[in-house]
């Protein structure tokens, strides 16, 4: 059976507060478990990020399934397709997917029951496929 994180131990790991090897258990942990990823996306995101990365706000690794719409009248052709939402903020996303992205092409994700829209800021080839950062455009209705 699957022992999953606590809460507290999510918050001191987005708040920097364990140890190298405390952390360590944490990552390996999330980098099987969506129900922990999902609570430690909504603990991030309320919470004040003091990594190491030196970023304004947290950005969570996840792994989730979604669909991408592009929305740009010249880059638009054929139906949403799917990618993987692989890290997510509270102020945009990070995705794989097979397709090249231009950047700031208008497109639209759809995962666990919400709906982002966003712009392309960056997409990087890495080995066959792509990592597409996705800034979310202010004010629109994510939920």
């Amino acid at each position: 059976m699957l022992s999953h994180s606590s809460a507290l131990d999510l918050e001191q790991y987005v708040g920097g507060q364990l140890a190298a090897a405390e952390a360590a258990v944490i990552q390996t942990h999330l980098e099987r478990c969506e129900e922990c990823q999902l609570r430690l996306a909504e603990i991030a995101l309320h919470t004040q990020w003091r990594g190491a990365e030196g970023r304004a706000e947290p950005r969570v690794a996840v792994d989730f399934p979604a669909r991408l719409k592009l929305l740009d009248p010249v880059t638009s052709v054929g139906p949403p397709h799917d990618v993987r939402v692989i890290e997510i903020s509270r102020t945009g996303l990070k995705v794989h997917t097979s397709r090249l992205l231009l950047p700031k092409t208008l497109v639209q994700v759809r995962f666990n029951g919400k709906a982002v829209l966003g712009e392309v800021r960056y997409c990087m080839k890495v080995e066959s496929e792509y990592h597409a950062g996705i800034k979310q455009v202010p004010d629109f209705p994510s939920d």
